[in-house]
């Protein structure tokens, strides 16, 4: 028996199943929220703030990369500068994705009951809630790979209007993260696939409006910065990798897929693991000469380009373009970011595929797909949990010991350096007036804290607030900085008396709970 209820072209379907995923993933991402916890955190900050004071540095290359700031630009125009305004759109961005899975599956005919439970799974991947949490230029670039993938299958049998929108996204793109590059040795052989067919329109748009959009940017940094790709000449951060480290170099990213962090949170969770289970079955379809309903199709294929040449490219291509020696940026989890949405994406392709999934239907069948696709979210729901824990857990610490600190109001607050940062800035900021939150500069391990401590403990006024047990940023393997007792070499002076305990930062090496000490009197120096 059919299935005969909401039509699938009713306003239902078609208007409040985006609206609802688009909720839904936001709500998430709020709920999951980790904020500034990235070592980059001060930076893309002081960057945005920066530009938004109409402070712009022509020789600072996040300043050049106009797509890093542009968002946060408008949000501070709209909503003022603040720990809000500066992380909506990526949350926005990231809570989006479930929306344009959504649309990329209805475009190709598949019924819109069952795109939304796919939008779902969509929504609730825990690497794209885990960086939904926090500040990563990376989901930018991710957003807009994946708006011009969404484009790139909705158009094509309209290729003039293909080319454009594709070319415009990826030069937007180009201009977060010189990695856009990597998708263009696929996106050739589309191309090139289509003019076999005797189709150029498609190209020759891409073509034309490519080098539009480029020449025109082009001279504008030529008249800014003297150079026409500035970017060629001012990298992040690369270091040269010796040979026989290289092996070990390439096995990090794909730990990071099918493993997880540092802490042993993960990252991905089971959608690799899934994703290579669904396509090995879509193989075993494909070679069946009588069954082609379930083979690989043409969205297949293009999503496996889509994510396997990041990957390969991300893994093994030198960073910096220049070939002297293997150059790589130092690895972190956020790079990897645009790999998410399109292997996530196939995932419950292959789900709808496998089952075929064209019509719904009253039928025992029909519920298989749906099922699975309801305990695929409900893994990652619990895979999420686990991968924002470290990050939760440090922000929630970090709100506690804040409201405590403006509470008691102490003349003067000593804290790790990068902490102090968003202490002044935001946590602190009403109060600011009041405290001063004092700057230790040029330190870094947790040895020299502890040094800097015994040396300057006499030159602070009675009163002063200590915080222990907060180190610095939660990820990027920096568990060794700030004021952590656990791995002083000596007690603290017997005048810091305990003002109050927080929670345990379970995800550090050397567990402890966060601390705010109270300097009862003053310190006589030695």
């Amino acid at each position: 028996m059919k299935y005969h209820g909401l039509k699938e072209s009713g306003a239902f379907a078609s208007v409040a199943f985006p609206l609802i995923l688009f909720a839904v993933a936001g709500i998430l991402r709020v709920y999951f929220f980790a904020g500034f916890i990235l070592c980059d955190d001060i930076q893309e900050f002081s960057v945005a703030r920066e530009i938004f004071q109409g402070n712009f540095n022509a020789e600072d290359q996040l300043h050049l990369r106009f797509g890093v700031w542009v968002f946060n630009w408008i949000a501070f125009q709209l909503l003022g500068v603040s720990e809000f305004s500066f992380f909506l759109p990526t949350v926005l961005m990231s809570a989006s994705f479930s929306v344009i899975g959504y649309f990329v599956l209805v475009s190709k005919k598949t019924p819109r009951h069952y795109a939304f439970l796919a939008g779902l799974a969509i929504a609730s991947a825990p690497f794209e809630i885990l960086t939904g949490t926090l500040r990563a230029n990376d989901l930018i670039l991710s957003w807009l790979l994946a708006i011009g993938f969404a484009l790139l299958i909705r158009f094509e049998k309209r290729p003039v209007l293909q080319g454009i929108s594709v070319s415009f996204f990826l030069w937007f793109g180009f201009h977060v993260k010189l990695w856009v590059v990597y998708l263009v040795p696929v996106l050739a052989l589309y191309f090139l696939l289509q003019i076999v067919q005797k189709n150029w329109k498609g190209f020759c748009s891409f073509a034309a409006f490519s080098a539009l959009l480029h020449g025109i940017t082009m001279i504008v940094m030529r008249e800014i910065t003297g150079f026409f790709m500035p970017f060629l000449h001012a990298h992040a951060a690369t270091y040269p990798v010796p040979a026989h480290d290289l092996p070990i170099l390439f096995l990090m990213y794909p730990k990071y897929l099918f493993q997880g962090e540092e802490f042993g949170n993960t990252l991905f969770g089971s959608i690799p693991f899934l994703l290579i289970f669904g396509l090995g079955i879509k193989f075993y379809f494909s070679t069946l000469k009588s069954n082609t309903k379930r083979r690989l199709d043409r969205l297949d294929y293009c999503l496996l380009c889509y994510y396997g040449t990041f990957f390969l490219f991300i893994n093994f291509f030198p960073n910096s373009f220049v070939f002297d020696q293997y150059y790589s940026a130092p690895r972190i989890f956020r790079y990897l970011s645009p790999l998410s949405f399109p292997m996530t994406l196939h995932l419950v392709k292959l789900v709808l595929d496998i089952f075929h999934c064209r019509k719904v239907q009253w039928r025992l069948a029909s519920f298989m797909p749906a099922l699975i696709l309801m305990g695929i979210s409900a893994v990652n729901l619990l895979q999420a949990h686990h991968s924002t824990a470290p990050g939760r857990t440090y922000h929630q610490t970090v709100k506690k010991v804040s409201q405590e600190i403006a509470d008691a109001a102490p003349p003067r607050l000593l804290v790790e350096v990068w902490l102090s940062f968003f202490m002044e800035n935001f946590y602190l900021k009403e109060a600011n007036s009041r405290i001063e939150v004092f700057p230790i500069l040029n330190t870094s391990h947790v040895s020299e804290y502890e040094n800097w401590l015994s040396l300057n403990q006499s030159k602070q006024p009675k009163g002063t607030m200590l915080l222990t047990g907060l180190g610095s940023c939660v990820h990027y393997n920096v568990t060794y900085k700030g004021f952590q007792l656990t791995q002083f070499q000596n007690p603290l002076h017997a005048s810091w008396k305990m003002f109050k305990e927080f929670n345990v930062l379970d995800y550090l090496p050397y567990p402890e709970p966060a601390r705010l000490w109270v300097l009862s009197e003053k310190i006589e120096s030695k």
